[in-house]
């Protein structure tokens, strides 16, 4: 009779124990739902809020007399989308810490060479799979934004045909970006692609900074070629 008891006894443990399991596997579900629910959210108030400022960008160059504030609105447009690439693709990743370069790349060149673009500039790419951490998306993202449109608008003026290669090389110590065109080169005053804008340059050395980056930039006869070093302690992808 007492082993019996004890029998009795376990079992019930045993049950409610499954009982509460149970319940904590409800309870983690439902957390999971609501957060997943959150992050859409979050996610679409997002991206209306990226399209709301630049649709109210693109109203204001469209009212815009003066050119230089016309092509000003437009860089700021640019580099909205940008920010938006990285958004859609860190939300759209199975792993949201990180953020492949060389996949964000490939969107801008789609950007870039799509319908409405030039048709005459070839756009070559040699990506290698290059993972950054999440914080640091965004300024990479603007970083490559700076240099890519800038090479692609000044590099081949007036009509100019020629060719944009764009290179990712992760290696072991750092990750190697290179954005290099067969355009004018660098112009008179030292300025690169035609004369970059000073306040895209200052972009460029702002967030290189902020990366702890090292921009290059060198003739290539003809052309530029522009060389950005990533230290592999700034991201997240093991190798």
């Amino acid at each position: 009779m007492p082993s019996k008891a004890r029998g009795r006894t376990d079992q019930d443990r045993v049950a409610e124990l499954e009982a509460a399991a149970e319940r904590r596997t409800r309870d983690l579900q439902a957390a999971l739902e609501q957060r997943s629910n959150l992050l859409h959210e979050l996610d679409h108030r997002v991206k209306n809020n990226l399209q709301l400022i630049s649709s109210l960008m693109l109203l204001q160059a469209r009212r815009a007399s003066d050119p230089a504030v016309k092509a000003a609105l437009g860089a700021m447009q640019g580099r909205l989308a940008a920010v938006g690439v990285v958004h859609r693709r860190l939300f759209q990743s199975e792993d949201v810490t990180c953020f492949d370069v060389s996949d964000f790349l490939r969107d801008m060149v789609a950007e870039l060479s799509g319908p409405s673009a030039r048709q005459d500039v070839e756009i070559v790419c040699r990506l290698e799979p290059a993972l950054v951490p999440a914080a640091k998306a965004a300024p990479l993202a603007l970083l490559i934004n700076e240099l890519l449109t800038n090479a692609f608008q000044h590099a081949f003026p007036e009509g100019r045909p020629g060719r944009l290669s764009i290179a990712i090389v992760d290696g072991d110590a750092e990750i190697g970006i290179e954005i290099a065109d067969n355009g004018v080169g660098t112009a008179v005053g030292g300025q690169p692609g035609g004369g970059q804008e000073g306040f895209g340059l200052t972009i460029v050395e702002l967030l290189a900074k902020q990366l702890q980056a090292r921009v290059a930039r060198e003739d290539s006869d003809p052309g530029l070629r522009v060389t950005v070093k990533l230290p592999r302690d700034n991201h997240g992808g093991g190798r």
